[in-house]
């Protein structure tokens, strides 16, 4: 009879040590709930760390970048032009106490992410002429200069565009 009772109660004893300790690596950072409330600041360093049992939650958020691959998008440019527009983004969570009250988890700071950066995308792209949008540098941008040698025989000049 005492068997039973003794098995019943290291079993709760092991569930209830086991819901009061968790673990965080080097990759990660946390914060604890109580009913849905944030407890307390933000968990950044890794390890064994404490929490009620089974009233307390353990949110884990990732340290390291994270990716965000927006959706291939036509998009007009100041003259008009519709051109594919293909964007990504890197960022990663430096508080965690504000990101979890803000968008609680991953998949909504995404959903956020797609609406913020498509728009801001769109009104970059929409403020500039196709020439400045793909050209690969920060330089002085320079339309067209004739150059030197002008072919005469059509009476067309040659022109350099500074991409």
């Amino acid at each position: 009879m005492k068997a039973p009772i003794l098995a019943v109660a290291v079993i709760v004893l092991l569930l209830t040590i086991s819901n009061t300790v968790f673990r965080l690596t080097e990759v990660q950072q946390a914060i604890i709930t109580q009913f849905g409330n944030p407890v307390g600041g933000a968990l950044t360093e890794p390890g064994l760390h404490l929490k009620m049992p089974f009233i307390q939650e353990v949110h884990r958020f990732d340290k390291r970048w994270l990716e965000w691959d927006g959706v291939e998008v036509e998009m007009p440019t100041k003259e008009k032009t519709y051109i594919y527009v293909d964007t990504f983004a890197r960022w990663r969570i430096a508080d965690p106490l504000k990101f979890y009250t803000s968008v609680r988890n991953e998949d909504g700071a995404q959903t956020r992410l797609d609406a913020i950066i498509d728009s801001e995308t769109r009104n970059v792209i929409a403020t500039f002429e196709l020439l400045e949008v793909v050209r690969s540098s920060n330089r002085a941008f320079v339309k067209a200069e004739q150059s030197d040698g002008a072919n005469r025989s059509t009476g067309m000049a040659r022109k350099k565009l500074d991409i």
